[in-house]
């Protein structure tokens, strides 16, 4: 019985850090400017890693030049810590950077502080996690071309 409550333990405090992760709005905004001053033309997603105990480090991923789509792993401090490209043929597709602001601030109106994650996907359905104030977590669903959500998680 022992085992078995250390190991349910050891679990919980190793998924905690994982279940908190996310970063203020002002964050998320920070990783959309990062991305486009990187040359980010279409944004595929945005992650946020906890800037409370964590290293407050993010991923973000989406096209550059039309034919590049690269996965970007930035510190805390805005530098890069790792670059992956791939030549795609299937052309660029996403969220602009002022399309995905406004999908920020859409869900700051919605009661969300914390955003974990903000992703689009090929049909169009644009999906952002994260908490409101009470640590709740929330997860609004848009649809590509509309600041109104089509469900609140």
């Amino acid at each position: 019985m022992k085992m078995i409550t250390v190991t349910a333990l050891a679990a919980a405090l190793i998924a905690a850090p994982l279940a908190q992760a996310s970063g203020t709005i002002d964050d998320a905004r920070r990783a959309v400017q990062i991305g486009s001053d990187y040359g980010i033309s279409h944004f595929h997603s945005v992650e946020l890693e906890d800037d409370r105990s964590d290293d407050g480090s993010m991923e973000i991923e989406g096209w550059v030049d039309g034919e590049w789509y690269v996965e970007l792993d930035v510190n805390s401090d805005g530098t890069i810590r790792k670059e992956e490209r791939r030549k795609r043929k299937d052309g660029p597709w996403g969220m602009s950077s002022s399309e995905t602001l406004g999908y920020i601030e859409a869900s700051a109106d919605q009661g969300m502080n914390r955003i974990e994650e903000i992703q689009v996907n090929a049909n169009g359905e644009i999906e952002v996690e994260g908490d409101n104030a009470d640590g709740r977590e929330l997860e609004i669903d848009f649809r590509t071309g509309s600041m109104e959500p089509t469900k609140v998680d």
